[in-house]
């Protein structure tokens, strides 16, 4: 198999497939580049938090190197309820990267290759591919190619009137590989994404922002790391004001983004400076993130600030933030132009529909963010293998994980602008916690072979302390302290002003259920019962009980709509012979070839009617159809 390009999707492909026993090449244009963060200097945050947790129990990497290199940990929203919390982690860039390049290094079955592939060698559209031509002649063979291009597609920078080729600060453009895809029938559309100025550390007066500091009790992204004692580093916050506004209004006819020279549309979710003060025209301010880009460089990221203005106008506009005033700039911050595959022309399992080897991932495929490109780096590593192997596909679903729920609306949905992920793109997330990722996808794990024997063994000793825990809290009877019949623990738990320390406090024999739980913890995990593995599991059993209405009201439902995600639709189902359809239904199930009723019924265009029509005409198909040899 051939990984084409060294980022975040790149890498979990690639690091995916050498551990399920595939010969694995990663082509990317130097070693040097090899998991760089081009932009903001963190892993985490809303919806992103839960893909790297779900990403680490399954076997990826980005987990365990956050971890090792972060130096400030947070946990979002802990005002509000656990499953709109996640982690977040401001991480030491260069120490991010050089971790993930030792992690390549030491990966048995996967090697490196320097170079920037250029063709795609397959002779016309229909056929499969059989590697990657690099621009220097060579040819890698392989019967799986996964392109994770990121920016890079005929990347295009600017900084005012100035443009530049690339795909990011410092690195070239690749030139060839969009005419390739092109020519194999691929449709490309641009898009666009930014990145703020750096500011040097000793010019800033600090004591004039609000600092914003890390968790007290810090906790990991990995459930397999052993040991955990990040750094505190602190972070800042400044705002806008009306100088500032005043001076972007003023330069808005230098902006490439208002000037019509950009074409590729930007992630609403992540607009420009530019774009906030446009768009949100009553507000007099707007929030700035200063977060240190690592512990040996004195670049300091200013989040909230993205723009494509020319540097005087960039340093002008800095400066006139208050603690900024002598800032100075250390790199410009530019907008950056490139060209995507709209995500409807993959399967679920990110392989092409017209170019069968061919896998596309992470930014290529329309999304923004290291969190959302590595989640897919990881299903398209291993539904090539597994491709490769005749095994079925690994196709998460969407009431298991957020990675169920990235690849669902990636297949599913017109997205016209860099897709992100967030808590409310989830409709069952009272059930899709931070808290709860090594219990959803304990099996899924087992099933796709990437973690170590011994790892996978952890995991279910949490899971059968889980049940156990559980089970003790729902048996020990107690009287009720607010004065009603008598109840169990779990009754008691359940109120929202209860945690478990209260608990032991207030029911019956409380010590005694505090060993009884302590005593479960210890033998099932053994040296582990003090670990961090043991006081996400509490965590875990605590929310479970006190969200166990809503979650099994929602059980209910999801068990409701879940036979139209198992009626599968035939690859080959004419829809544009069917009149009873509306015209956007057929036109879209046309283009999207969805795989079952359930994902028709979330292409945005198909009505209720057209569901109903389509699950009785697949209904009659399946009916029809012979029998498979060997059934009954």
């Amino acid at each position: 198999m051939i990984v084409v390009g060294g980022g975040h999707a790149g890498l979990e492909a690639a690091l995916a497939a050498a551990r399920l026993g595939c010969r694995t090449a990663l082509v990317s244009h130097a070693r040097a580049e090899i998991g760089r963060m081009p932009c903001n200097p963190a892993i985490g945050g809303l919806g992103k938090g839960h893909l790297v947790r779900e990403i680490d129990v399954l076997g990826g990497q980005m987990g365990l190197a956050i971890d090792a290199t972060g130096i400030q940990f947070r946990v979002l929203n802990r005002r509000k309820g656990p499953a709109v919390q996640a982690p977040r982690a401001q991480a030491d860039k260069a120490r991010y990267q050089a971790t993930m390049a030792a992690a390549v290094d030491d990966q048995a079955g996967l090697v490196l290759i320097e170079g920037d592939a250029t063709r795609l060698l397959a002779a016309a559209p229909g056929d499969p591919v059989d590697g990657v031509g690099l621009a220097d002649g060579r040819e890698v063979r392989g019967q799986r190619v996964v392109l994770c291009t990121g920016t890079f597609l005929r990347g295009l920078m600017h900084v005012g009137e100035r443009r530049t080729r690339g795909g990011r600060e410092g690195a070239e453009s690749s030139e060839g590989l969009s005419g390739e895809l092109r020519r194999l029938g691929l449709e490309l559309r641009r898009l666009k994404t930014g990145t703020p100025p750096r500011l040097h550390a000793d010019s800033i007066n600090f004591s004039r922002l609000e600092p914003q500091p890390g968790d007290r009790d810090p906790r990991p992204f990995s459930f397999r790391t052993r040991s955990f004692s990040p750094p505190d580093h602190l972070c800042w916050l400044a705002y806008t004001n009306e100088r500032t506004h005043a001076l972007i209004r003023e330069n808005l006819h230098r902006s490439p983004l208002y000037g019509g020279i950009i074409e590729g549309r930007g992630p609403r979710y992540c607009p420009s400076i530019e774009d906030k003060v446009v768009r949100f025209a009553d507000r007099s301010r707007h929030l700035v993130f200063l977060e240190p880009e690592g512990e040996d460089t004195p670049e300091i990221y200013v989040n909230g600030i993205s723009t494509s203005l020319p540097s005087d106008v960039q340093c002008a506009l800095v400066r006139s933030i208050e603690g900024l005033e002598r800032a100075a700039l250390v790199r410009f911050g530019y907008a950056v132009e490139y060209d995507s595959a709209p995500s409807w022309q993959v399967a679920p399992t990110l392989e092409c529909r017209r170019v069968p080897g061919l896998f596309l991932a992470g930014q290529l495929l329309g999304t923004s963010g290291y969190e959302e490109a590595a989640a897919q780096g990881l299903v398209a590593g291993v539904n090539a293998v597994r491709s490769l192997g005749g095994q079925p596909a690994w196709i998460p679903s969407r009431n298991e994980s957020y990675l169920g729920v990235l690849i669902d609306d990636l297949v599913t949905k017109e997205i016209s602008e860099p897709y992100r992920m967030f808590t409310s793109r989830a409709e069952h997330r009272l059930h899709l916690r931070c808290d709860n990722a090594e219990t959803r996808l304990l099996e899924p794990a087992a099933q796709l072979g990437l973690l170590p024997a011994g790892e996978l063994d952890r995991l279910r000793a949490r899971d059968r302390a889980r049940a156990r825990i559980l089970a003790c809290l729902s048996g020990w009877r107690t009287t009720d302290p607010a004065g009603g019949p008598a109840c169990t623990a779990a009754d008691i738990l359940r109120r929202p002003d209860i945690d478990l320390h209260d608990l032991a406090e207030i029911v019956r024999d409380g010590a005694g259920l505090r060993l009884a739980l302590a005593g479960i913890v210890r033998e099932e995990l053994g040296d582990g019962s003090e670990s961090l593995l043991a006081a996400g599991l509490m965590i875990d059993c605590i929310t479970s009980i006190k969200y166990s209405g809503y979650i099994n009201r929602q059980r209910r439902m999801l068990e409701s709509q879940s036979h139209l995600d198992g009626l599968a639709i035939p690859a080959d189902f004419e829809y544009r012979s069917i009149p009873a359809l509306s015209n956007e239904a057929r036109e879209k199930l046309s283009r999207m070839r969805p795989a079952t009723i359930g994902q028709a019924g979330r292409i945005d265009g198909v009505r209720a009617a057209d569901l109903a029509i389509l699950t009785v005409l697949v209904r009659r198909h399946r009916d029809a159809a012979p029998p498979e040899r060997g059934a009954p």
